[in-house]
This record gives C-alpha cells, structure tokens and sequence, in this order.
C-alpha cells in the first residue's frame, strides 16, 4: 500500500516531534514543510515555502497536513494556522505515536498530536487541534476541548472538562471532576483541586492565579 503523502506545517522544536512520531506511524510520506524559516531545508525535507504557498499545493492535488506548531506560552499562532489552513480545505491527519496506550471507546478529533508514552483511558473525548506530550495520563471520562496543550508528564483525574484553548504545563495535576474554562494556563508543577472559570495564570498547589 502506497505511503499518503502530507506536508508538515512548522519547522521548530515541536515538529521535530511530529515528524519522528509521523515516521513510527508508517502510513504517510512527508514531501515537505510549511514555514516562514529562511532556511531551504529542514530535518532532510525541503522548506516549500511559507502559508502563500498552501494554495499552488491544493491546487497540485495536496490534500493532507500535519500540525507541526507547539506553544509553551499560548495555543493563539496554532489555532489561527489550524483555522487558516482548514478553511483553504485541507484535511489534518492526526499524529499519534504507536507506543500511546488508547481507549479503544476514546474519540480523537482532527489534527491532534500524541506523543509516546501517553496513557489515554476510556470514553475519553479528545478536540481538533488537541497535543498531548510526552508521558502524560488521563483518566476516564474526560473531555479536552480544541487547540488544548497539555504538556509532558501532566496527570488528569477522571470526568474533568478542559475548555478551548488551555495550556497545562510541565508535570500538572488536575483532580477529578474539576474543569478549567476556555484560555486557563495551568504553570508547571500546578496542583488544581477546585474549578477555574476565567482565563488567567494559575501556579502553585493548590493552583491560585498569579497576579
């Protein structure tokens, strides 16, 4: 069966990641990268161009992309891509490691990004445009909306809502049945034991907005 060919948007850290994790996949053939870096190359594939050339490669019979764009600070730059590059009508494959241990009842929207060692359990609900990094678990029941970021070795208890747009960073914790409205960055090592309902920068254990 022949390889599906896609093109890889981003050229920095995270779509190192993608593309090793897209490689273990076995199913698709990256022909090349979307970026504004003025390099010619990137990780042996050719730069393409920058998002002008999107268009002449749908035009070529391109169908299929792969989110290469992280966020440590905000998900804002991959959500406005995802958006731009689905209404030109492109379709994003998800890129989920083959060592990801994943409820068979869990549902995965477009574009995700799982990267090795995660731990998904059941009936959990995964949004468009979703990453779950390295080593991260989460438990029953739980829904994580679109353009989320949780970030490695973060632990999410069972039933707990994450809203559009959130970012947990290294090593979080989020208890069961707790949810975190749209926009909340969750700081590194954050322990959040009751909701959160307005955006803002939560650290500490338990996790508190930082003022």
């Amino acid at each position: 069966m022949s390889s599906i060919e896609i093109v890889l948007l981003g050229s920095g850290g995270h779509a190192k990641v993608v593309l090793d994790i897209v490689k273990r996949m076995n199913r698709y053939k990256i022909i090349g990268v979307v970026s504004k870096d003025s390099k010619t190359r990137f990780c042996d594939l050719p730069i393409l161009g920058n998002d002008n050339i999107l268009p002449d490669l749908f035009n070529d019979g391109i169908r299929n992309v792969v989110m290469g764009i992280g966020g440590y600070r905000d998900n804002l730059l991959r959500k406005e891509v995802f958006l731009k590059v689905k209404n030109m009508g492109f379709n994003f494959i998800s890129a989920i490691d083959p060592s990801a241990v994943i409820s068979d009842s869990a549902i995965i929207g477009e574009g995700v990004v799982i990267f090795s060692g995660v731990v998904i359990n059941s009936e959990t609900i995964l949004g468009d445009n979703v990453i779950i990094a390295t080593g991260t678990t989460i438990d029953h029941e739980t829904k994580i909306e679109d353009h989320v970021l949780v970030s490695a070795g973060v632990t999410i208890g069972a039933n707990v809502i994450i809203c559009e747009g959130s970012l947990l960073a290294l090593g979080s914790n989020v208890i069961s049945g707790i949810t975190l409205g749209k926009n909340v960055i969750l700081g590194a090592g954050a322990t959040v034991v009751k909701n959160i309902n307005r955006p803002g920068v939560y650290i500490g254990i338990p996790a508190k907005e930082m003022k």
